[in-house]
């Protein structure tokens, strides 16, 4: 319960004839307390923001009067124990590589195989992973009919690379999952291309400058989720120069790096849009950001190359 005080002298209580002059004083008082009370709830709101704040990671904090050099420290320690204290400006990407290769090599000589072959294929591609997508075999299947009707065409024939089970193991239709000793997920969605029926205007590059998100807050996602980053660059998807743009966020459990690729190929009549979603996530307590950045590096060509020359054809609209 909040209690004002007012003190008023022994004169004021002596003289009854001075009613205006206490009530003076119980106005001034008054209103001293009232621009005080506003004082403390600015000062508590203060303080609830930036203790909601501290509870997300500083992992991309940079401060913009600093020089940035991303590869400066070449003492990184990979050893898979959490430095918080770390940022971004210090990350060592060839070390980082070096430990996944390491690990992915460790546990991939832990597997059983059924012959010598195979070990050695699995334990070149732990070395270079782009020797997955060279193991692997193409994936060519039709979609037609009512599979085909939401897409906007009659029929049309999709092709991807399938990369070798060393790394990824299929995790459903179009979804790809690959998980590190350390236990960090990595999974490709790849989706079905998307015939512009209705001739809308496909703007690619205003969706991936994702406008509608505000970096270092709380965002409406479905769920609430904090972002730390957002960024994009140009990237080939089914073929077609498009973009990749990125979302790096938390919410209450995990870690999450986002890469959209996007592309629109105008020369197919009304126009085709094409997307795959690449997802790089770990339990928050278990993994940190820098793990799940190194862990996408060390991925990345191999994922790139994948989304780049996947295509359609004897498409029917």
């Amino acid at each position: 319960m909040e209690v004002n005080y007012v003190i008023v002298s022994k004169e004021n209580q002596s003289h009854s004839k001075e009613p205006k002059k206490f009530y003076s004083v119980c106005k001034r008082s008054g209103h001293k307390t009232n621009k005080m009370k506003k004082i403390i709830s600015l000062v508590i709101l203060i303080v609830v923001l930036t203790t909601a704040k501290a509870q997300y990671s500083t992992y991309y904090n940079i401060d913009v009067n600093q020089r940035v050099d991303a590869n400066i420290n070449k003492n990184v320690n990979v050893s898979g124990n959490v430095y918080e204290h770390k940022t971004i400006t210090t990350i060592d990407y060839g070390a980082l590589q070096l430990a996944n290769a390491q690990n992915e090599k460790n546990r991939l000589e832990n597997l059983k195989y059924a012959d010598e072959q195979q070990r050695r294929i699995a334990l070149e591609i732990a070395t270079d992973p782009i020797k997955a997508y060279d193991y692997g075999y193409q994936n060519v299947f039709k979609i037609k009919g009512k599979d085909a009707k939401p897409l906007g065409f009659r029929q049309f024939i999709m092709s991807y690379r399938v990369p070798n089970n060393a790394l990824f193991v299929q995790a459903g239709a179009g979804r790809f999952e690959n998980v590190s000793s350390e236990g960090i997920t990595t999974e490709i969605l790849i989706y079905a291309p998307v015939y512009n029926k209705n001739k809308d205007v496909i703007d690619v590059e205003k969706t991936a400058k994702m406008e509608v998100v505000i970096v270092g807050q709380l965002n409406d996602d479905g769920d609430e989720i904090f972002v730390h980053k957002k960024d994009i660059k140009r990237a080939t998807v089914f073929g077609v120069k498009g973009f990749k743009y990125t979302m790096i966020w938390e919410d209450d459990y995990q870690y999450t790096i986002t890469d959209n690729f996007i592309s629109f190929d105008p020369t197919k009549k009304n126009g085709i849009s094409y997307f795959v979603k690449v997802r790089t996530y770990g339990n928050k307590g278990e993994v940190s950001f820098e793990e799940l950045e190194g862990r996408r590096y060390y991925l990345r060509l191999l994922i790139e190359r994948i989304i780049s020359t996947a295509y359609i054809g004897d498409e029917k609209y």
